[in-house]
Parts: structure tokens; C-alpha cells; sequence
């Protein structure tokens, strides 16, 4: 009996000890469960983006209106490194109207960027470059044409300016048409793409990128988060970088024809023997195309040897393909052909450059920048904000909400008493300081305000 008992509890113990402890093979499998040697071997390429802007007041209230007051805002955005050098690929939107761009690496070295280009016509991709002593860490570009549907993603960046975010999702679905841009298809996933990811770098499981993360869809219904997030494939921003590198900005091609998908409907109309064409819908007159004879209600079956079905990658084949020739197997009424058409260079400008280290900040002209009114200080005013009767200065009447006087904490009968070491009596002198101040090439100004917000300390910019 005792021998059983002892055999017993022994098998008793086994198996719970072989219940606590990990089976060899699900131990080995631990550490693929975690993205952690991938997060940290990537983060070193992907940076945060703090913009300054301005928001034109013409979309804002009509108080706002009334008072021409540009709006300041600081935006947040993500990039990632692709050059040592500092170059540094984002969205259009992360910069788009900012005057002031500073970029934040993974080790907290912050530095001031400068534009270099910008996408047009709907290309959400923008190129800043960061000037330090030191090589930085680029990321590897995957290919875009090798992702697969239930590829494992992630997307790292800076929601809310929080640096150093990552969020995993798989491949939902690829090509998508947001009728966006001339090369334009997204890959789908739903790895989480908050605000301040915008420009961050979407990373295989291999390391690499693979997209450039764009945006995310919302409910119409609710204004939440769809958990969609869209990315621009990564082969797209290869093309544009290395067309930037060679001639400073993107030559995009064309052939001056435009086609569409071709349903089953249509294939049996024009009794098409396969599903394989788009088919031509209108055509540029003296374009390449036409110069080739390709002429509307042609059905293009292959480009290059490639079978096209798809008028978006017709379109991006084309888009890529400037200063080359590109071969067109042809059909219509049961006739086939090949014909060699030489693709131009896209004739609307799709890009624009920047020759200067950054763009011009705009600058104090008028107190009603500040959005705030000032007046003189009368017997009238002084007794409506009960105010002392030996403060002496321009007295602030109007206040409008997130102008840059709002958020330095100005408020409505406040008294402007000094402008950096200047005494003030009357608008005209605080204009006349500023303006001073302004031409001097100085940043900011000092104010010493008293009055209904109590005596202080408080600065405005002159380069808004």
C-alpha cells in the first residue's frame, strides 16, 4: 500500500508540476508571442513631429472672422528616417501650413527640420531633413508587392505626441482605391492608427517598411474610430525618394489615356474571351497614347508582359515609368495587337520643392494678430474693470478663444504696463515697441501686464 501511495502521489505531482511549468515546445514558442526584439531594433528610425501652424480664421467662427485672427496650433505627427544623412519621409497633412518643424529622435535629440518637398493633387507624402552630428539609423524599405493578405504589422509612431508608440494588426486587404493620387493605392490593416500616427512607418514581421501609415476611417454615423487604417505602400515611396535624389523632385509618367475596370457585363457585350484588360475610356488627343493609334474602347490586356485587370496598377505602372517605353497587348473586336508607346512626364505639376531651410514664419503686423483688442485707458473703462488709479497702459477689451493671446493667458482687462523694458501709455506705443521689436529680428516679446488677471509675466511671439 505504501509503495502505491507513494507512486501515487509522485504521478499526483508530476502533473501538477507538469501543469505549471511550460511544455518545452510552448516555452521555445514564448518569445515569438512578443514584438519586443522587433519594437526595439526599429525604433531607433521612427521619429515624432511637433508642427507650428497657423488655421485660416475663414473656417472658423464668425467672431474670428470679424477679427482676422490667425489661429496658432501645435500639431503632432510621426516619420521615419530612410537616409543617414537625415532625411526623413512623412505625410503632406503632418506639415501642411506649418512654419515651424521639429523633429524628435528615439534617444529625446530633438532638432529643427526643413521642407524639402511636399506632395500636390492629393500625394499625401512629404520629405523634411534633419541636419545632426552624427549618422542616424534608417529604416529598411520592404517590398510593397510581397505583402500578403494576414501578414502580421506593426505600427509605430506618436499619437498625441507620446513617442515611441506601437500597435499590431494583420494585412486586411490591399490596393484599396481612395481616389486619392496619381500612384495611389493603400494597404488595409487594422492595427490601430491614432492621431500622431499619421507618417509613421508600418514594419513587416521581418523588420522592414512596408507602408507609410496615411490615416484611418471613422463611422459616419458615430465619428469613432472604424479600427481601419490605411497605409502608402512603401514601393510608392521608394519610387518618389529616389526620383527626389536624382532630380530633386518626382517626374511621374504618362500616356494621355485613361481606362476603367471592365465588369462581366461588359466582357460579354464586346465578346471579351477572358477577364483579363481594362478598357480605354478616353483618350488625351496628340498624347502618347494617341500618337501609339490607341484610340477608346481598346482593351488593354497586358502592359510590359504583365496581365492588367486592374486600372489602378495600369495607372501606377504608367506613373513610375517616365522617360521609358512601355509594350501594350491590345485587343478590340476580337482583334489583337502590340504597340510601343513612349511615356511622358505627367504635364501638372505633382510636387512641390523647397529651396529655403524652412518656411518663413509669419510675423506681427497688426494687434488684432494676437487675436485680442486693445484700447486706451479712459475714466469709462477703468471704472467697467475696476482698475487702479494709478495703472497706466492700454487696457485688452476682447479676448477670442485659442488665438495666441488666449494661450498666453491674456484676458479682458488686463493692462499692457510694459513691453520689454519700454513703458506704455497708449496702443500706439505698444504698436510702436512691437514693431521695433520685430524688425530687430527678435522672436518674442516680454509683457508686464496688471489689472483683472493680477500682475505678471507674459510673452507673445512676433513670428507667430
Amino acid at each position: 500500500m505504501g509503495s502505491f501511495l507513494s507512486g501515487f502521489y509522485a504521478a499526483m505531482m508530476f502533473a501538477i508540476v507538469s501543469a505549471i511549468l511550460p511544455h518545452p515546445a510552448t516555452a521555445q514558442s514564448l518569445p515569438h508571442n512578443s514584438f519586443a526584439d522587433i519594437v526595439e531594433s526599429v525604433l531607433p528610425s521612427v521619429v515624432g513631429i511637433a508642427t507650428k501652424g497657423i488655421i485660416d480664421p475663414s473656417n472658423d467662427e464668425g467672431s474670428r472672422m470679424a477679427l482676422h485672427a490667425p489661429v496658432i496650433v501645435d500639431l503632432f505627427g510621426s516619420g521615419v528616417i530612410v537616409d543617414e544623412t537625415g532625411l526623413i519621409v512623412t505625410n503632406r497633412h503632418v506639415i501642411e501650413g506649418a512654419y515651424q518643424i521639429e523633429v524628435r529622435l528615439h534617444d529625446g535629440t530633438t532638432a529643427k527640420a526643413r521642407l524639402l518637398g511636399k506632395g500636390l493633387s492629393g500625394i499625401d507624402l512629404a520629405v523634411i531633413k534633419i541636419d545632426v552630428r552624427y549618422p542616424l539609423a534608417p529604416a529598411r524599405l520592404g517590398d510593397s508587392d510581397e505583402v500578403r493578405l494576414g501578414d502580421r504589422v506593426l505600427a509605430v509612431g506618436n499619437p498625441l505626441g507620446l513617442s515611441g508608440s506601437v500597435t499590431a494588426g494583420i494585412i486586411r486587404s490591399l490596393g484599396r482605391d481612395l481616389r486619392q493620387t496619381v500612384i495611389g493605392e493603400f494597404i488595409q490593416t487594422d492595427a490601430v492608427i491614432d492621431q500622431g500616427n499619421s507618417g509613421g512607418p508600418l514594419f513587416n514581421m521581418d523588420r522592414e517598411v512596408i507602408g507609410i501609415n496615411s490615416q484611418r476611417s471613422f463611422d459616419t454615423r458615430s465619428g469613432g474610430p472604424m479600427g481601419i487604417g490605411f497605409a502608402l505602400p512603401v514601393n510608392d515611396v521608394r519610387f518618389v525618394l529616389e526620383q527626389i535624389k536624382r532630380f530633386g523632385r518626382p517626374h511621374f509618367g504618362y500616356i494621355g489615356a485613361w481606362v476603367q475596370g471592365i465588369t462581366p457585363a461588359m466582357a460579354d457585350a464586346i465578346g471579351l474571351p477572358t477577364d483579363t484588360g481594362v478598357i480605354v475610356a478616353s483618350i488625351t488627343p496628340d498624347g502618347p497614347a494617341a500618337l501609339a493609334g490607341i484610340k477608346p474602347g481598346d482593351v488593354l490586356q497586358r502592359i510590359n508582359g504583365q496581365k492588367t485587370t486592374d486600372y489602378r496598377n495600369f495607372h501606377r505602372t504608367v506613373a513610375i515609368s517616365p522617360g521609358k517605353a512601355v509594350t501594350l497587348e491590345i485587343w478590340n473586336a476580337g482583334k489583337a495587337r502590340t504597340v510601343t508607346v513612349d511615356v511622358k512626364e505627367f504635364p501638372q505639376s505633382l510636387w512641390l520643392s523647397y529651396t529655403s531651410d524652412q518656411v518663413k514664419a509669419p510675423a506681427f503686423n497688426q494687434v488684432t494678430d494676437f487675436g485680442f483688442e486693445l484700447s486706451d485707458l479712459t475714466p469709462t473703462l477703468r471704472g467697467e474693470y475696476s482698475l487702479e488709479s494709478d495703472l497706466v497702459g492700454p487696457v485688452v477689451t476682447r479676448v477670442i478663444d485659442g488665438s495666441v493671446a488666449s494661450s498666453a493667458g491674456v484676458k479682458v482687462g488686463d493692462v499692457l504696463v510694459d513691453a520689454q523694458g519700454t513703458k506704455l501709455s497708449a496702443v500706439s506705443d505698444f504698436v510702436k515697441r512691437l514693431t521695433e521689436l520685430r524688425d530687430a529680428g527678435r522672436r518674442n516679446v516680454m509683457l508686464y501686464v496688471g489689472g483683472t488677471g493680477g500682475d505678471r509675466w507674459v510673452a507673445l511671439p512676433l513670428q507667430l
